[in-house]
Formats: structure tokens, sequence, C-alpha cells
């Protein structure tokens, strides 16, 4: 094989690796984007996180009224400006030093990113 012609078939296997690569992290970020169903999501809410958080996703539900501090207000674009992973470990975890418990031994992986694609609902109002 030529010089020439080696030199070409390195310059397309460049090519051809940084379209593969490209395209696997494009399809990874637009599959990330979409791990939830809302509609799913807002039966398991209204089920799970009704009783605090609202119907309206306000934090003023009978139970978080009188919570301390006060149940999350998910209309507040300031404060739904978590990334879907922190609210994934909010919601599997808890968080200490409030009323909000884990879900992570009560609701499958995907029920909580359907759950997480339903609040995201209240702030986009």
């Amino acid at each position: 094989m030529s010089q020439e012609a080696r030199s070409k078939f390195i310059f397309l296997m460049i090519v051809v690796m940084f379209l593969i690569i490209f395209l696997g992290a494009y399809i990874t970020k637009a599959s990330a984007a979409g791990k939830g169903n809302a509609e799913a999501g807002k039966k398991i809410y209204d089920a799970r996180c009704g009783l605090c958080h609202g119907a309206a996703g306000k934090g003023d539900g009978p139970a978080g009224a009188s919570t301390n501090p006060k149940a999350a207000d998910f209309t507040d674009k300031a404060k739904m400006n978590k990334s879907d992973d922190e609210l994934f470990k909010l919601i599997s975890d808890g968080v200490k030093g409030t009323a909000m418990m884990g879900f992570a031994s009560s609701l499958s992986e995907q029920e909580r990113q359907d759950v997480i694609a339903y609040i995201r609902t209240f702030s986009k109002k």
C-alpha cells in the first residue's frame, strides 16, 4: 500500500470513529432526556406525593403545609433548576432534616423517572 493510500485510509478511519462517537453521544443524550413518562408519573404522584406537595405541586398539600421545612414547591422555576439526576437522588434517598422520605425501596427506577417527568410539568406552566 502506498504512503498516500495509507494516509487516506487513516484519515477515513478517524472520520468514521469521530462520527460513531458523536452519534453515540447524541443518541445517549436524547434518550436520557426522555427517561420518564409524565402521564404515568401523575398517577404515582397523586398516590404518593400529593399529600405533602399538593395537587398543583406548590408544597401546600394537607400534610405538607404543616411540615418544617415546608414541602418543596415544584412550580418555583428557580428551585426546579436541579438536574434529573439530582432529583432522582432526592426522590430515592429522601432529604435529611425534612419530612421527605426516600422511595428507592418502594418505587422502581422507572417509576421514579416517571415522577420526575411529571413534577417537571409544574414549573413549565
